[in-house]
């Protein structure tokens, strides 16, 4: 799975958000409002990753996460992009 539009990802009043850009704006017209966990898996989805894929990178860089408890993010947040219709 990946992010089926183009999008940015800005810093706006401490949080993140994403915007989608070029043609995709008027494709995905809105913004995605995360904190660093879900750009950290925002932007693994620009390119074509699993769910174990995300959650083996993070147990790399977060290791002191427990693997379930990654798991339980990463699925949470893919659900709601795929709720918002963004992902392919």
């Amino acid at each position: 799975m990946k992010l089926k539009y183009n999008f940015v990802t800005n810093e706006v009043a401490d949080k993140i958000v994403a915007v989608a850009v070029g043609e995709d704006l008027s494709k995905f017209n809105g913004f995605i409002k995360m904190n660093d966990i879900g750009a950290y898996i925002f932007n693994m989805l620009k390119n074509d990753v699993t769910v174990d894929d995300i959650v083996a990178a993070m147990q790399k860089d977060y290791p002191n996460e427990a693997e379930a408890e990654i798991r339980e993010t990463v699925e949470g947040f893919v659900a709601k992009l795929k709720e918002a219709e963004v992902l392919e």
